[in-house]
């Protein structure tokens, strides 16, 4: 196949590279350092959030299997083979 030369002297993939790399810098610029402060402070409360409410949750459970008397053991009886 037969291909037409190209009239700009730059080929067309670097001019995508540079409007990519414009892009990437605006992203870079808008970036505020705060945010990131502000998005570990949350993910940190919500991990401490979790873990209490799993604490008294497994408390709850606890609590209750013990007053329905799920956790004590079964009476054992002796069976007798006739001897």
């Amino acid at each position: 196949m037969n291909r037409i030369p190209n009239s700009s002297s730059q080929p067309l993939d670097n001019n995508l590279f540079e409007s990519e790399e414009n892009d990437q810098m605006e992203i870079i610029e808008a970036y505020n350092p705060e945010t990131k402060v502000m998005l570990e402070r949350f993910i940190l409360m919500l991990i401490a959030v979790g873990l209490v409410v799993g604490a008294i949750l497994s408390v709850g459970v606890v609590y209750i299997l013990d007053k329905t008397g799920f956790t004590t053991p079964p009476n054992q009886q002796q069976i007798n083979l006739g001897k």
